[in-house]
């Protein structure tokens, strides 16, 4: 989302009797005519094309951050502080369909919008280079990276991997539909990226290709997309103080309001903070609310964000080193996997971990990328796929069994665990018919 300009009305300070004088002197007409909606095919030209993918940074950038919220309540990134209803459900390991319309209804926005939008840049606009375009190169990295949001996130997805750009309403698909529909699209921005000259973009891509290998358990595949990507790289969704729809809603809900505290969780156990997971103790400082929303909660506020424009990251080579060292503990090779570990955490200018045994070392994975992916958005995909291996070790998968649980948590007695994903909305379910019935919809 390119940071757009703000417009100053130049009568918005004058008074109501000078203003009806400038007016007057202006000779203005006070007859209102509408000139009617501007068609879809206007679209179709040459000059719209800029303005058509930024459209696709600034819908995915509008769900990146709500998505974020709703997975920092749900899993150990945070504890709830706050009084929404939903930030009660979520803490007790619940997540309901009619709870997540919005979160549902904008990543799949982003994600049509941004095909919809490649088609449109490919078909209908007269006199557009397509091939070997920046502008084409970012479109297929918004809609790679909206698919992978889909696979990480949701229980399951409307859209299969064969289906044309900008489909859907298809029955229930597994995550791994989403993560190959990702994979092909971001295949498509790597070679756009690659023609046009363009190296951030291209890592971007790369990046979002190990994130979507690493959905699919593709391992070796993952490791050769991620050794491509550099320590120091980000790409970030943007946000800006320019308009409530531009604003970062995890600075909202943690500045704004207090509507979750890392109070008791893992992140608050680093006494000066982790420089990956900043936070202020507002009852020691007394710099902030000492309570959450709740009233009840110690307030501890996240600094990760701390304007209302920050940006969010989406593809880190922090990661990418982490990824790697996830492999390497899948091939028992501890040394190389903590080496990777240590690769991030010199990066940081932190001390070197050190582990004698294996065990050891996949806890200290599992506290390596909550820190280094902390509020992005990333910890309950995290928590899923380890827990579906039955990796019982890792303080993830006990918080997300209710063994491990914070102050505030109280696990639903009526579910063994908490849930490891967002379910498919109400909204989804009243008007697809083709998920009438299925288990994705009960």
């Amino acid at each position: 989302m390119i940071r757009t300009i703000r417009y100053i009305r130049r009568y918005d300070r004058l008074t109501p009797l000078l203003l009806a004088g400038v007016m007057a002197v202006a000779g203005c007409d006070f007859n209102v005519q509408n000139p009617g909606a501007i068609l879809e095919s206007d679209l179709n030209t040459i000059e719209a094309v800029n303005a058509i993918v930024t459209g696709m940074s600034s819908d995915f950038s509008e769900e990146y951050d709500g998505t974020a919220f709703v997975i920092a309540r749900a899993s150990d990134d945070m504890a709830g502080s706050g009084s929404y209803n939903t930030t009660n459900f979520y803490r007790m390991g619940i997540i309901q369909a009619e709870d997540v319309d919005g979160i549902w209804e904008g990543v799949q926005r982003a994600r049509w919008v941004a095909e919809d939008g490649i088609r449109r840049l490919r078909d209908d606009i007269e006199g557009y280079a397509f091939d070997g375009n920046r502008l084409t190169a970012r479109a297929y990295l918004f809609a790679g990276l909206s698919n992978r949001v889909i696979g990480e996130s949701f229980c399951f997805g409307v859209v299969s991997a064969s289906a044309p750009l900008g489909g859907g309403n298809e029955t229930a698909q597994p995550n791994s539909e989403a993560f190959q529909r990702a994979l092909n699209l971001l295949q498509s921005a790597v070679t756009q990226a690659t023609s046009a000259g363009d190296d951030d973009l291209l890592m971007a891509a790369r990046g979002g290709r190990a994130q979507a290998y690493v959905g699919l358990g593709d391992w070796t595949n993952a490791v050769a997309e991620a050794a491509q990507v550099p320590t120091d790289f980000v790409y970030e969704a943007i946000y800006s103080d320019n308009s409530g729809r531009e604003n970062n809603e995890m600075w909202e809900e943690t500045h704004q309001r207090e509507e979750m505290s890392a109070f008791d969780t893992y992140i608050a156990s680093f006494d000066p903070p982790d420089p990956r997971a900043p936070y202020t103790n507002c009852p020691q400082t007394m710099t902030c609310n000492v309570s959450g929303a709740d009233g009840i909660t110690p307030y501890w506020r996240q600094e990760k964000y701390p304007d209302r424009g920050s940006n969010i990251p989406v593809v880190k080579g922090t990661e990418m080193r982490l990824i790697e060292a996830e492999a390497a503990l899948r091939n028992n090779d501890m040394v190389g996997g903590m080496n990777k570990m240590n690769e991030v955490r010199d990066f940081f200018e932190l001390a070197d971990l050190t582990a004698t045994t294996m065990d050891e070392a996949w806890v200290h994975l599992d506290h390596e990328r909550h820190l280094t992916l902390w509020l992005e958005g990333r910890r309950m995909h995290d928590l899923r796929r380890w827990d579906e291996e039955n990796r019982g070790i890792l303080p993830g998968v006990q918080f997300l069994r209710g063994e491990l649980p914070l102050a505030d948590d109280n696990l639903d007695p009526s579910i063994s665990k908490r849930a490891a994903c967002i379910p498919v909305s109400f909204s989804e379910c009243l008007s697809n018919k083709n998920l009438t019935g299925t288990s994705a919809c009960q």
